[in-house]
């Protein structure tokens, strides 16, 4: 696959995605308001939203595949703001889907664990999603809006964490950024995922494009969880102080979206068909330290030009999920 079409370019999967896969292959990385900018690759700004923006895109480029990572993943904000989360989540992937299909693109849709319930744990693909929330709602309408437009599609629900390119926390460099200044930080001890390294989902989603099957994966991490227990381990594996992680209950963390409390994925599909096993936890986490080592996070915040001062500061207690 010799060009490849990144949605969502400017996010926390999208850009490292970009970067991953700008070694090996011409890439096209897309965003919608935020302006890119990365050695080697086609920036595009566009709104995905209208349909002929997205066919019109996917026209001029042709690209042989594309991964839409292009999603409304702020939960609490879905909650509040359900037609924007519909629109972004269900019309965008179904228009971009459709585009695809149009030119014969391959084309792989990020979703997430957040389309079950998490009463069950140890989900596998052919469990019946229940959604609590309205992100999970809006996403799993993604998921079947792309299957009807796009019959070879692939699917992917997954958990995620990272450098982000963005002024702003994923859960991981929160928990750090809080242990470096000597902060103690919440970490639920009730709520268990399967976190995936994005650097590590990034190879994995091009391996699946260039050679899956169509239909849905589970792509987490092996490593079944608390986030308690990922903070602890992130904390260690960066030489800080792992108490400064303290038990905490959802019950308490005051959010408006609801969250399911075990939502651990399986993947035996995904290593099947890539022949190989998912990642464990302290893998993932110690390529995350590498990253940083090798100076991946400036070249992530190299991507936007125009990238503002983060907002956010070690002191602040709101866990960004």
């Amino acid at each position: 696959m010799s060009r490849l079409l990144v949605t969502g370019a400017s996010g926390l999967l999208g850009a490292n995605l970009v970067l991953e896969a700008s070694a090996e292959h011409e890439v096209v990385a897309v965003s919608h308001r935020q302006r890119l900018a990365a050695p080697g690759v086609t920036t595009r700004q566009a709104d995905l939203t209208v349909q002929d923006e997205a066919r019109a895109l996917i026209a001029e480029f042709a690209p042989e595949g594309i991964v839409h990572c292009a999603a409304a993943t702020d939960i609490d904000r879905c909650e509040d703001e359900p037609d924007l989360a519909f629109r972004l989540n269900r019309d965008m992937a179904a228009n971009v889907a459709a585009a695809a299909f149009e030119r014969r693109a391959a084309f792989l849709l990020v979703s997430t664990d957040a389309v079950f319930d998490g009463e069950q744990g140890d989900y596998v693909e052919d469990d019946d999603p229940t959604p609590l929330s309205v992100y999970g709602r809006s996403k799993l309408e993604g998921e079947r809006a792309v299957a009807a437009r796009h019959p070879q599609a692939i699917i992917v629900r997954t958990n995620i964490f990272g450098w982000n390119a963005q002024p702003k926390y994923g859960l991981a460099e929160w928990f750090l950024s809080r242990c470096e200044a000597g902060i103690r930080s919440p970490g639920w001890t009730d709520v268990r995922s399967t976190p995936i390294l994005v650097n590590d989902l990034a190879g994995i989603l091009l391996r699946l494009l260039a050679s899956g099957g169509p239909g849905v994966y589970h792509v987490g991490g092996s490593s079944c969880l608390s986030k308690h227990e990922f903070g602890r381990r992130l904390a260690a594996e960066f030489d800080l102080d792992p108490e400064l992680i303290v038990p905490a209950s959802l019950i308490s963390a005051g959010l408006r979206a609801p969250r399911g409390r075990n939502l651990c994925l399986r993947g035996a599909r995904a290593e099947r068909e890539l022949g190989l096993p998912l990642p464990t936890i302290a893998q993932g986490i110690a390529r995350f330290r590498r990253l940083r080592d090798l100076g991946t996070v400036d070249r992530l915040h190299s991507m936007l030009p125009d990238r503002a001062q983060s907002p956010w500061s070690a002191a602040q207690e709101e866990i960004p999920l």
